[in-house]
């Protein structure tokens, strides 16, 4: 092979992709070749790159600040004045189409980058993930966890800080909201979203908040402003999802999701590939019940529910249909009692604060 294509597919090896001829056709069409030859010679400070690959410093300062806001490379906080390769794959599947406010490709240049990580996330990436999930599983390890609407447990007596997603946002020094690359994706790829037609609603936080802003594509917010996009998001109907350890401070995620089953990249992924739920999620403390009195049989909360935990039966001897929620399907998240109008379907506390890992 050419030197170029040997940069193609050493950067591919990095996260994992090196045999994936859809990832390393994404690789070409973020990187020309020049950029990639500088990128393999990461982590580092563009002078240093710049005398090894033997190219004018300003050069390489202007390939590297070009790629930095594109999402190809990052800082490096351990270098001063550095960078580095993105980390990971589904990383920078994110932040290169998390594009709000940055004016980098054409309609259909833009067209043309979704297209070619759709390629990559239908094959390659579905089948890497999928066994990733079920090695986890096999280890017994979730490492995400379903964080229920905070106003179907609101009246709970007994809720923890890291099962709050108001205080999970009241915690985090910064905050920024930037467009839901997942949504976005899916509807560039002509399959908008079935849940919510909101574009920015995505929360970052920590050194994920701190990039999007010294990239442009975030917007600094407060923690009430977070708070109003989480409660748009529930009543959209979409699904919380946090990691899965009960220290809020200690975990430091980049983000808080509110996710959809038809356009989240991991839960597509896993569908694709028939990776159950208790793959890729542990439940909440909660679960959603039904007080067959009081439930008039509307349907709503069957087309709320993404885990497909809740059914339509018809009452013996009458006309009267109820709703039946099945505890094993019910991951907890809540989005189903924020619908029910008479009151009957409401969410119970039926696990230990222990059933959350410390995360020490």
């Amino acid at each position: 092979m050419s030197r170029i294509e040997d940069a193609y597919t050493f950067l591919a090896e990095k996260h994992g992709y090196g045999q994936s001829e859809p990832y390393i056709r994404v690789l070409r069409f973020l990187m020309t070749p020049q950029q990639a030859d500088i990128v393999t010679r990461l982590p580092g400070v563009p002078e240093e790159v710049a005398k090894e690959i033997g190219l004018r410093p300003a050069i390489v300062h202007q390939e590297l600040a070009g790629l930095y806001k594109k999402g190809v490379v990052i800082l490096d906080d351990r270098i001063e004045d550095g960078y580095r390769f993105n980390k990971h794959a589904e990383r920078m599947w994110e932040v290169t189409e998390s594009l709000s406010g940055l004016d980098i490709y054409t309609e259909e240049e833009r067209k043309r980058l979704v297209q070619l990580w759709d390629d990559w996330k239908e094959t390659d990436y579905a089948d890497t993930s999928a066994e990733r999930w079920h090695q986890l599983k096999a280890a017994g390890i979730q490492a995400l966890r379903i964080v229920p609407a905070y106003k179907s447990i609101l009246d709970s007596p007994q809720i923890l800080p890291h099962e709050d997603p108001r205080e999970i946002v009241r915690a985090q020094p910064l905050i920024t909201v930037v467009s839901c690359s997942c949504r976005k994706h899916m509807g560039v790829m002509g399959k908008p979203c079935r849940k919510s037609d909101a574009d920015v609603n995505c929360l970052q936080f920590a050194k994920s908040a701190e990039y999007s802003l010294s990239r442009g594509h975030g917007r600094r917010i407060s923690a009430d402003e977070a708070i109003a996009i989480l409660d748009k998001n529930e009543e959209d109907g979409l699904v919380h999802q946090w990691i899965n350890y009960a220290k809020i401070e200690a975990a430091q995620p980049y983000a808080l999701c509110s996710c959809c089953r038809c356009c989240c990249v991991i839960w597509h992924a896993a569908d694709i590939r028939h990776v159950p739920n208790d793959a890729l999620y542990a439940r909440s403390r909660y679960e959603a019940r039904v007080d067959a009195e009081l439930c008039e049989g509307c349907k709503d909360c069957v087309e709320r529910c993404q885990f497909d935990a809740i059914k339509l039966r018809r009452v013996k001897g009458t006309q009267r249909l109820n709703a039946v929620v099945d505890p094993d399907k019910c991951w907890g998240c809540g989005v189903c009692a924020l619908v029910c109008g008479s009151g009957a379907l409401r969410m119970h506390l039926v696990r230990p604060p222990e059933h959350i890992p410390p995360g020490d």
